[in-house]
């Protein structure tokens, strides 16, 4: 959530905002707000930003992706939380692959109840699951069948 934050802020104030973005991830009030019991650790506070950062200096290229994946949207029409949950979701998606692509999606799709309106967990699943298969990113329900096809072998 705080990564999304961010982005959105990014998404605002553009590259001006690097010289802020410290300063504002530690805020705790901001923290607080989001619904954050606690302060967050420092790990926490840097994965956001590396988020926050890593999808913002690639928004071009994400923005790209999307636009031919959603063709019916004008990235920059799209609501700026919508535009911002899917360029995080893409910058997890193909710069973090150590993250499975179905906890990503799903993650995106929380943010997108959170933040979003009644169509936006349908539409951020939808463009990014099919980003998701146009890149070749496997997930659990993607394993081919076991050879011969059937049900695969028990479990020991």
């Amino acid at each position: 959530m705080l990564a999304l934050q961010a982005l959105c802020l990014y998404d605002a104030l553009g590259a001006y905002f690097d010289t802020h973005i410290d300063v504002f991830l530690r805020d705790t009030v901001n923290q607080h707000e989001l619904g954050l019991r606690r302060s967050l650790d420092p790990e926490a506070v840097s994965f956001a930003r590396a988020l926050a950062t890593g999808a913002w200096r690639a928004h071009g290229r994400y923005d790209e992706l999307l636009g031919s994946t959603a063709r019916a949207w004008s990235v920059q029409r799209m609501p700026p939380i919508d535009r911002n949950i899917l360029r995080l979701g893409l910058h997890e998606l193909l710069e973090h692959p150590a993250t499975p692509a179905q906890v990503v999606i799903n993650e995106a799709i929380e943010l997108a109840r959170h933040f979003g309106d009644a169509e936006s967990p349908a539409f951020v699943n939808g463009v990014l699951d099919t980003i998701r298969r146009d890149c070749g990113i496997a997930i659990a329900d993607d394993r081919p069948a076991p050879a011969g096809g059937g049900a695969p072998p028990p479990q020991e």
